[in-house]
């Protein structure tokens, strides 16, 4: 009776949730940047960079695998434009609700959502008259980036795959600053991106 009881203490304490779940995450980022103006709307080609980050996976209720996530990413995105290119470079803090979904004993499948605010920590124009830059004084993007993101992963064990999309809600526009690199009648630019990588969780 005492092994009976000891053995589904111990099962029960194997199927709880865990309370905190530390975790490595890299990949790829394909970012573009949508632009509206008075006679353009549309988007740039789509420009490869990469993102690197530390995710911190805090349990909301101990009967419920849900969990608000949160981390600090960096974050290299952007968009081409006929013969330039250009590569901002941000430091990103997602705040995220996700969902562990159970398959067996090591497969877990969690979709994910929320918001990601960034900020730009530099970046250049690559033109055919050489390079620009596009934060501060001389460039023409604002630093502060609001993103929503949603997303899926899939875990064996400690180790994932995931997927997900940035929407920027924030115009990087400077209103005060025009520029040769971009066409003329443009009011707002957004920042769009779709991540592909691999983690590790601790």
């Amino acid at each position: 009776m005492l092994l009976y009881a000891l053995l589904s203490l111990l099962t029960l304490r194997a199927q709880s949730p865990e309370k905190n779940i530390l975790g490595v995450r890299a990949g790829v980022e394909i970012g573009y940047i949508r632009a509206w103006g008075e006679t353009v709307y549309g988007t740039t080609n789509t420009r490869i960079g990469f993102r690197l980050g530390v995710s911190d996976q805090v349990l909301l209720w101990h009967a419920l695998p849900l969990y608000v996530e949160t981390g600090v990413h960096f974050s290299s995105r952007g968009g081409r434009y006929e013969a330039s290119s250009f590569r901002p470079m941000y430091l990103q803090i997602p705040v995220m609700l996700t969902y562990r979904f159970r398959f067996g004993e090591q497969v877990r499948f969690r979709p994910f959502a929320g918001v990601a605010y960034g900020v730009g920590i530099g970046g250049m124009a690559h033109t055919p008259e050489g390079w620009a830059e596009l934060f501060g004084q001389e460039g023409f993007l604002r630093r502060s980036d609001l993103n929503v993101r949603a997303g899926v992963e899939v875990s064996f064990h400690r180790i994932s795959l995931h997927a997900g999309y940035d929407a920027g809600c924030s115009n990087l526009l400077r209103r005060e600053t025009t520029t040769p690199l971009l066409p003329s009648g443009i009011s707002a630019l957004r920042n769009r991106s779709i991540s592909i990588g691999i983690g590790y969780d601790f």
